[in-house]
């Protein structure tokens, strides 16, 4: 499966923006393509100690949770204000948690170098590592393929609008810190 991109900055803007109704409902058909082509996968974590996993991204406003150990798996997205019991959470920026999902990085390089903090039980998070380090994940994949025969397009578009947003961000971030004379 062919690494992509992922669209960092045009993700975070549109976390930042998108009503959480339309963050859940794209997350929920992510999920269920992901049973489809990853049925392995989640019959894995299926197995599992039951457990709730949340993931923390410090850059969006919101939080994810995983339901473990019984089927169906399922991966939820929490509003920003939601509270709720998790048996542990991964807190890191958006690329860090991306990047260990997908096994760029290795989670536990991450956690010593305090990229990610990782709070609660940690035998569920040792079950849940080397569950997915079994599986190869493509996350851009995986919601490109959403768009069926057009994926390459909507993975060219995406790409052309992530380079702009990070253009526009650094000109703003520039004249934002330039001082006034």
């Amino acid at each position: 499966m062919k690494k992509r991109s992922f669209p960092l900055p045009l993700a975070k803007m549109a976390l930042a923006v998108v009503p959480p109704l339309a963050v859940a409902r794209t997350t929920e058909i992510v999920m269920q393509r992901i049973r489809r082509r990853h049925p392995k996968l989640l019959a894995n974590l299926a197995q599992l100690s039951k457990a709730v996993v949340f993931f923390a991204p410090t850059d969006t406003p919101y939080r994810f949770a995983l339901t473990l150990g019984q089927p169906p798996v399922r991966f939820s997205v929490l509003s920003p204000h939601e509270q709720g019991r998790a048996d542990a959470t991964i807190t890191g920026s958006l690329r860090d948690l991306i990047a260990m999902l997908e096994g760029r990085e290795d989670g536990d390089t991450l956690f010593f170098s305090r990229a990610i903090q990782v709070v609660g039980d940690t035998s569920v998070i040792v079950g849940l590592r080397n569950t997915l380090d079994r599986e190869e994940m493509d996350v851009m994949g995986e919601i490109l393929s959403l768009f069926g025969p057009f994926a390459k397009s909507a993975e060219v578009f995406l790409s052309l609008a992530d380079a702009l947003g990070t253009r526009l961000y650094k000109r703003m971030k520039r004249v934002h810190d330039t001082p006034l004379s």
